[in-house]
């Protein structure tokens, strides 16, 4: 991840024809917002006596003018990046070097830039010029990238009737939730309750969808896509600050021209439908005619905002889109160089996560019968960077059959067959795709962001989209044998009792306050609903035994009724479908012996990428309790790049035991 953000992704996209997407995953839907008129970005067109020049930098050999043309000059996409050991001055004069060559070079009035307020940088140019000219321009100090800017034409959508769902099948358990205080939406659609659905519970059994009280409050959501109606009851009952920020071309109105980006916003922050109730919201509309660098300058303004509002830690993005990229250059995409788009676009999206922006992206549509793997882009970076890549289900956890991702593709999945806000009338309506599957983990992901108690896991410089992709993979959980991990909130609507303030017939607000929920071992008020638990039983007697000196690691703590904090990164045998041997499988992360015993991918996978840098591991077993038994226990595994501490040692509840530490 690049430590600087944005400011050392300085880098410029070019047109051409070759991309194929998507608002993705499905059909654009509807949705509206308040308008911010005015670009976060400086974007405008530069004159050709605009050149400023540097004594200092060496000519750039150009193809001859008096030699014939090659080829006619196309809208080429320039991507800048800052190289850390340089000294400030030196990367502007960089970057001045480059728009004199470009001043000079590129097509009149084709010239335009886009700056970085964080850094007061160019970010990007982009300018009308010969592939000839693009790459002499490559090879210069300061450019990341120089590619063709092209169209990104929408990709089909599936049917918007939802198909019938199979029965229910029995589910595989996976981690218990804790919160402080949560408020019940008692008559949440059934998706809704899926996401609030603990393990081992059945979805006709749970009383609605239960989230923190926090609720996103002090988050903001951006929701790259096609607008927003703001006349739907759903968009008006939003309780955060909701705004429009317009890119390029797109249409300074507040519409939802392709009847999509409605129903996405409605999934994040609805009162209704959303998953983050009181989070903000800012509509980012995209152009009907997307070029590559639209879906650039979008990245480089959210970047602005975010900056300009000091909410690092605290944004999302939603991308409930997708493409196909075919390089012009053959050898481009293998090689990852200078001309490739690819390049230009993973190396933007990790700018913005290094500056602490969380990503969530859509996994694609239009699954194959013999392969559903993913084939656009952003989703396709979700393997090497922190990007955190949604697939959808059915509500019985099924994988939705339009639905593209498996195995490592996946970071979660979530419900793809949905109800939300129609983009065309104050309607609700029925949608499917994973475009809809993606914001439902956006508004999880913001809850989380804007609660006290993730604090100290979530957000730490740097690492905070990294730290909360690592969160999504712990909790998400299969809801069926054989089916994908599929995200859960970390909270069971069971375990609480509070007063229920909404209406079936006005849903603006479905739930009570923090103050209304109780325990559900305390009396509370007539208005409030109650039940009683009994205190589980001692736990079972037969206990796993820990190893003192295994595979080079000693073991240095053991202890009951305690986790461990500050990790790097986590696993729990459930996801990884781990039955038998628990200290190796954990180990194993470390050191890779026996890896191949395990027969698990997903484990040689993450093996091959954390396995340099793991240094210690904190090893503990949960148990689950119910119907007054304890039944299929499971194994969390948390690792750490450096030594671990007693320091983070952490009480948690009685169902976790047998924590052990080896480093």
């Amino acid at each position: 991840m690049l430590s600087g953000g944005l400011l050392r992704c300085l880098a410029v996209l070019i047109l051409s024809n070759r991309v194929l997407s998507a608002p993705h995953q499905d059909e654009w839907q509807d949705l509206t917002i308040h308008k911010r008129d005015h670009l976060l970005a400086r974007q405008e067109p530069l004159s050709a006596t605009e050149r400023p020049a540097s004594p200092t930098q060496t000519p750039l050999v150009l193809p001859d003018p008096a030699e014939p043309e090659t080829s006619t000059p196309i809208p080429y996409i320039i991507l800048t990046i800052r190289d850390p050991t340089k000294k400030q001055d030196v990367i502007k004069e960089q970057i001045q070097y480059l728009k004199k060559i470009l001043s000079t070079e590129a097509v009149p009035g084709s010239l335009e830039e886009v700056t970085s307020k964080r850094t007061g940088l160019v970010v990007l140019f982009k300018a009308a010029i010969t592939s000839a000219q693009a790459d002499a321009i490559a090879s210069l100090p300061g450019v990341g990238s120089v590619t063709p800017d092209e169209r990104l034409q929408e990709e089909d959508s599936p049917s918007s009737a939802p198909p019938s769902l199979t029965p229910r099948q029995e589910r595989e358990p996976g981690p218990p939730g804790l919160t402080a205080s949560t408020r019940l939406q008692s008559d949440a659609v059934d998706e809704l309750k899926v996401v609030s659905q603990p393990p081992g519970s059945s979805l006709k059994d749970l009383p609605g969808y239960r989230y923190a009280s926090e609720a996103g409050k002090g988050v903001t959501i951006y929701v790259m896509d096609s607008g927003a109606n703001p006349h739907n009851p759903e968009w008006a009952g939003m309780t955060g600050n909701k705004e429009f920020l317009y890119v390029a071309e797109a249409k300074r109105e507040e519409k939802d021209t392709r009847n999509h980006g409605t129903c996405v916003a409605s999934k994040a922050t609805g009162p209704a439908y959303g998953t983050a109730k009181d989070a903000n919201l800012v509509m980012v509309k995209l152009p009907d005619r997307k070029m590559k660098s639209a879906v650039l300058t979008a990245l480089v303004e959210i970047s602005n905002d975010v900056y300009q509002k000091g909410i690092e830690g605290k944004a999302v993005i939603n991308m409930s889109i997708g493409h196909v990229i075919t390089e012009q250059n053959p050898t481009a995409l293998a090689e990852q160089n200078s001309t490739s788009t690819v390049t230009a676009y993973r190396l933007l999206l990790v700018a913005l996560m290094a500056e602490d922006i969380v990503i969530v992206a859509a996994s694609g549509n239009e699954a194959e019968p013999d392969s559903f793997d993913v084939v656009t882009y952003p989703a396709l970076f979700g393997t090497t960077t922190d990007l955190i890549v949604v697939g959808a289900v059915k509500k019985n956890g099924n994988r939705a059959d339009f639905a593209r991702g498996s195995g490592d593709q996946l970071t979660t999945s979530a419900p793809g067959y949905v109800t939300c806000a129609s983009g065309r009338s104050d309607d609700s309506v029925k949608r499917h795709g994973t475009s809809y599957a993606a914001p439902t983990v956006a508004g999880v992901v913001a809850v989380w962001l804007s609660q006290a108690e993730h604090r100290a896991r979530l957000q730490v410089p740097g690492k905070v989209a990294a730290n909360t992709k690592a969160m999504v993979k712990s909790l998400s959980y299969p809801r069926v044998r054989g089916g994908p991990p599929v995200i859960w909130n970390g909270i069971d609507p069971r375990r609480r009792a509070c007063r229920v303030m909404g209406n079936p017939a006005n849903r603006r607000r479905q739930d009570g306050d923090a103050t209304d929920c109780e325990e559900e071992t305390t009396p509370t008020g007539s208005s409030s609903t109650t039940t009683t638990t009994r205190p589980p039983p001692p736990p079972p007697a037969f206990r796993p035994s820990w190893s003192e000196n295994p595979q080079g690691f000693r073991r240095v703590f053991e202890r009951d009724g305690v986790a461990s904090d500050n990790y790097d990164a986590t696993s729990n045998s459930v996801s990884e479908r781990v039955t038998g041997n628990i200290e190796q499988w954990c180990l194993a992360k470390c050191t890779g012996i026996d890896l191949l015993l395990l027969e698990t991918p997903r484990l040689i996978r993450d093996f091959e990428t954390n396995l340099d840098q793991c240094a210690s591991v904190f090893l503990y077993r949960v148990l689950q309790f119910r119907r007054g038994a304890y039944f299929n226990p499971y194994y969390v595994c948390n690792r750490y790049n450096s030594a671990w501490s007693t320091d983070f040692v952490k009480p948690s509840s009685s169902s976790i035991d047998s924590g052990v530490a080896f480093k």
